[in-house]
């Protein structure tokens, strides 16, 4: 008697490691899981990077960075090009920290999956983000343990190694926790790399950090590009204290409201983000000059009258000159031109301010 039973779809099956939802799935993305499907299902077989982005419609450039995710998280062990099923016994335990990040280098070539065996396991290298080092005496490092970093943009750590801190770290757990429950998302691999840069190569404290995702979001910029670019400021101008970080939103609230008066004085419109100059001159001619956005507007038309168009340099330098002449009014403003161009002063009477107000401006170029 033949016997045949048809299960459909099920009549062809791959295991997939329970480590895989349980560990590794929380902070894996699509690009991850689609590798390691392909992987698990052509278990024995040989082939390349090419293949599995054929198959999966992933870049071939992604494939090493995947594959060496689940490495990281246990589900493989890799020996040069062939990755075997890790150990149920194996845990991962990071290597000591080091001081310097080794570079990753993708290696495209044949990959193959074998059966569970009684191999050699390799040591993995762990590779961790460059600390910014600075030479002081043991007096200072005590006194400050904190060290101010002043690298322009610091190199984030790789995905293996912040995979790795991850699994132990458990600051760095609360803080993605925090950060994706702020942000309604689940942080990608390098969006939990640009947290740890902040956290470990910037040294910014957990809680300077909240509140700086909280103020990103306060101000409808809840994105990590965002909350980087502020961070590493923040870490450059030695923002290290709630105190400091307090002190700092209200400068930048501040010199937002600053400029947000020299726009509509200007009668801008849909100015977006200012730019670092931008915001300096705002600062300089409210709070540091004191002018009035009837006087913004007075030299703002000045300058389109005579440049046909608006030049924040030309109008720093009209304000400069009335600064220098105390003049902070449009009263003051008219009495000033008035006495300057009295008949009976005969080199005022030939003062031209305009001519005055361009004279200036080579000024600012020396």
């Amino acid at each position: 008697m033949s016997i045949n039973i048809d299960l459909g779809v099920w009549n062809s099956i791959f295991a997939v490691p329970s480590k895989v939802v349980d560990e590794g799935l929380k902070f894996s993305d699509g690009v991850k899981l689609k590798v390691l499907l392909f992987v698990l299902r052509n278990a024995g077989s040989s082939f390349d990077e090419s293949e599995i982005s054929k198959a999966t419609g992933v870049n071939v450039t992604d494939i090493p960075e995947a594959l060496d995710y689940w490495v990281s998280m246990g589900v493989f062990n890799r020996i040069e090009n062939t990755f075997t099923p890790a150990k149920n016994n194996e845990e991962f335990v990071p290597a000591p920290q080091t001081s310097a990040q080794t570079e990753q280098t993708p290696q495209p070539v044949q990959t193959v999956l074998q059966p569970q065996q009684t191999v050699p396991q390799p040591v993995q290298a762990v590779r961790e983000p460059v600390k910014q080092e600075t030479e002081q005496s043991p007096k200072e490092n005590a006194e400050e343990p904190q060290k101010h970093f002043t690298a322009t943009r610091p190199q984030k750590p790789d995905f293996v190694f912040t995979a790795q801190r991850l699994a132990v770290d458990e600051e760095l757990k609360m803080l993605v926790d925090e950060t994706q429950t702020t942000l309604g998302k689940v942080l990608s691999n390098s969006d939990i790399a640009t947290l740890l840069m902040l956290k470990d190569t910037c040294g910014l404290p957990l809680d300077v950090i909240f509140m700086l995702i909280h103020y990103c979001v306060s101000i409808d910029k809840g994105n990590i590009r965002t909350i980087e670019n502020i961070g590493i400021q923040w870490a450059n101008d030695g923002v290290y204290s709630l105190e400091a970080a307090d002190n700092k939103i209200e400068q930048i609230q501040k010199t937002t409201a600053n400029f947000s008066v020299v726009s509509k004085a200007f009668g801008l419109k849909n100015v977006g983000s200012p730019t670092k100059k931008q915001l300096e001159y705002g600062d300089k001619w409210i709070s540091e000059w004191k002018f009035s956005p009837e006087m913004l507007r007075e030299a703002y038309e000045r300058c389109v009258d005579t440049k046909g168009t608006m030049n924040l340099r030309y109008i720093d330098g009209i304000l400069k000159r009335w600064h220098a002449g105390n003049v902070h009014t449009i009263d003051e403003l008219n009495k000033y031109e008035k006495s300057v161009n009295k008949p009976s002063q005969k080199q005022a009477s030939s003062y031209d301010i305009s001519e005055f107000e361009k004279i200036n401006l080579l000024e600012d170029f020396k």
